[in-house]
């Protein structure tokens, strides 16, 4: 059956040393690889959140910034509109009062003109009465006309 001789213990010898250099020569470089390669991993792993963390911060801080920038143009619009609208009213006035102001001064010069004028027309109607009396009676006669009811006369009609 199952011998013990020398060959036996010559094979389990070569098999131990046959495993102790397979040890060596292959089984611990991969081992070291196999732990470069993890640390690696782990280290690329790391910096990846690093880096996410690193954008999100920017991402964040651009955010605000935007959020800030958004506020100071509201701002700056509802400034600039509120003096527009100002600028507009205080023209307006402006306008306004001066136009106004022509406005009384033409119906000044309107006024003063129509008095003129129905000064002149209770002149010439005196004259016209004096002329068709004349013409009527055949000689010069004097007219006592009065002026001041021919004038309002003319103003009422007017």
């Amino acid at each position: 059956m199952f011998e013990i001789n020398g060959t036996l213990v010559l094979f389990v010898a070569s098999f131990i040393l046959f495993m102790l250099a397979l040890d060596a020569i292959m089984l611990k470089p991969v081992g070291k690889i196999l732990e470069k390669r993890s640390a690696k991993i782990t280290g690329d792993l790391d910096a990846a959140k690093h880096s996410r963390n690193q954008a999100s911060e920017l991402v964040e801080k651009y955010e605000q910034d935007v959020k800030r920038i958004r506020h100071e143009s509201h701002t700056l619009i509802t400034k600039s509109v509120e003096e527009a609208t100002r600028q507009k009213t205080t023209e307006l006035a402006g306008v306004q009062r001066e136009g106004a102001q022509k406005l009384e001064a033409a119906k000044a010069e309107i006024a003063s003109e129509r008095s003129t004028l129905i000064d002149e027309l209770v002149a010439h109607e005196r004259d016209l009465v004096e002329a068709i009396t004349q013409k009527v009676l055949g000689e010069p006669v004097a007219v006592d006309l009065d002026a001041g009811a021919v004038r309002r006369t003319l103003e009422e009609a007017c």
